[in-house]
């Protein structure tokens, strides 16, 4: 998604904060758009439309988008699904549209985390040093595998 890059650490929940599920970092975003990070086969898409994962073919590395703190409790309101779970997708495809202003009305937090659970030991995520990032068009992070190869850019 588009918007103004934050450290995981700064995520006001404790269990992206403390990388419980994985590395990443998170995005304020500016628009209501959230795009398949990676090309891949899209795992899981939460019924609310609040989180999805894509998976990469070659690595088996996913990558989990979460939009928004709390906003499950939403229930889908303000969230428009434009795929569905088991689809292939390609990076910076439209997965979700969202309503920022409906989750900030919902009294939520609109940073959104966007971490790779269930990573090889070994493995390195680096994120990009840029302040800003465009939805589709920017290297939020790489993931570099114990054997040295890297994994497709998020």
């Amino acid at each position: 998604m588009s918007g103004r890059l934050v450290p995981i650490e700064e995520v006001p929940d404790p269990v992206f904060a403390e990388r419980m599920l994985g590395d990443g970092v998170a995005v304020d975003p500016v628009e209501g758009i959230g795009v398949a990070p990676i090309s891949g086969r899209l795992v899981v898409f939460h019924s609310a439309g609040h989180a999805f994962a894509v998976e990469e073919a070659t690595t088996g590395i996913s990558v989990l988008v979460h939009i928004g703190l709390d906003t499950v409790e939403m229930h889908g309101a303000g969230f428009e699904r434009l795929a569905e779970a088991g689809q292939d997708v390609t990076a910076g495809q439209e997965i979700v549209r969202f309503d920022l202003a409906a989750i900030e009305a919902a009294g939520h937090s609109s940073r959104s985390p966007i971490v790779i659970p269930q990573l090889e030991p070994g493995a390195r995520v680096t994120v990009t040093d840029a302040e800003r990032v465009r939805a589709g068009r920017d290297v939020l992070l790489t993931v570099e595998l114990p054997d040295g190869e890297r994994a497709p850019g998020d």
